[in-house]
């Protein structure tokens, strides 16, 4: 409710105020209850993919790992308090922040300077089989377009996604002519503004919403070209996946993760944001230019394998290992009792 903005006045004070007093050693007990089950002598570390445990439970007595999803280098620029929250919680509440690529970790760095000991770069794993199989695997009858396709993926809100640009952007190139049709695949509270744009620009016709699809490999898979049009994002799984695939990839160039996912443009062509006609250009070369086509496919089958299980389980079973071997020291047994 309260993100949705239906909380009134008492509401807030009842859930900012009155609330967490009480929530915090309920759900702090309730936790440590958890990690005392399971496996014999209990779990040896947790891990909190969005750092929302510690503001409910705060610390624990085993070492807590936390991901950062976003870059932070936002928070500087009159975001204060949350980046107060945050640099509280990566001095206090956890023993090591993951952020996932490297651009975000040398902001992190910058911003978060008593807790850059802390500080991580672990990229997400993707299961590159896995994803290569169910790209190959058919389109659901009726959906898909019967002719070729571009496709792009992802959660339909403007606030981050931009949808829009590219919508423009292939508003151009249905005026020039261009083959392929449009597929967005994904839902959102944006989905009836971009349904409505498409519409207003004429090509409603051109352009299928597909709404949620359980295997949207399939779609980059059997797509032309995978377009990808975000103002903001950390490590965008679709990328990767779209580079697993075997895709050739437009992305914009936005803060984080599509420049080092894509190699500095050899895996994938990159443009600025909100840059319609630079995303338009962009996505012909990709479609037409088969030496380029041939060059970014090459470059990204090779590049991509770092982004494996393989990699990632190696990195992530390292910085475990060194954080329960903390714990278990004198030291770290006397600050955790």
């Amino acid at each position: 409710m309260k993100k949705q903005r239906k909380l009134g006045p008492l509401g807030k004070i009842y859930e900012e105020a009155l609330l967490p007093p009480v929530r915090k050693p309920l759900m702090r007990r309730r936790f440590l209850s958890i990690l005392k089950q399971g496996v014999p002598g209990g779990y040896d570390a947790v891990v909190d993919y969005d750092m929302s445990l510690s503001r409910i439970t705060g610390p624990l007595a085993v070492p807590m790992i936390g991901y950062q999803h976003f870059s932070v280098a936002h928070l500087a620029d009159g975001h204060e308090r949350k980046l107060r929250k945050l640099r509280h919680q990566c001095k206090v509440d956890y023993d090591a922040v993951v952020l996932l690529t490297d651009s975000m970790l040398a902001d992190a760095r910058v911003l978060l300077p008593d807790a850059a000991d802390k500080l991580v770069r672990l990229y997400n794993a993707i299961d590159i089989a896995n994803i290569r199989t169910r790209a190959q695997q058919p389109l659901e009858p009726g959906v898909a377009p019967q002719g070729p396709f571009i496709v792009s993926v992802g959660r339909l809100e403007e606030s981050q996604k931009d949808f829009a640009s590219l919508l423009h952007a292939y508003a151009r190139l249905a005026g020039q002519g261009i083959a392929e049709d449009l597929v967005i695949v994904g839902d959102g509270a944006s989905r009836q503004h971009l349904e409505a744009l498409a519409q207003s620009l004429g090509i409603a016709s051109r352009v299928t919403f597909a709404g949620f699809q359980s295997n949207p490999h399939a779609w980059i898979g059997h797509a032309r070209l995978l377009a990808f049009s975000s103002k903001m994002e950390g490590l965008p799984n679709v990328l990767l996946e779209g580079l697993a695939a075997g895709q050739v990839v437009v992305s914009t160039d936005c803060l984080t993760g599509p420049r080092e996912i894509l190699d500095d443009g050899r895996a994938g062509l990159l443009v600025p944001v909100g840059d319609v006609a630079g995303l338009a250009e962009a996505i012909d070369r990709g479609l037409h230019d088969e030496a380029l086509r041939a060059a970014l496919l090459a470059h990204a089958a090779h590049h991509i394998e770092q982004m494996g299980f393989g990699p990632t389980a190696q990195a992530f079973s390292a910085l475990v290992d060194r954080l329960t071997r903390q714990a278990a020291s004198p030291a770290g047994a006397a600050a955790r009792a």
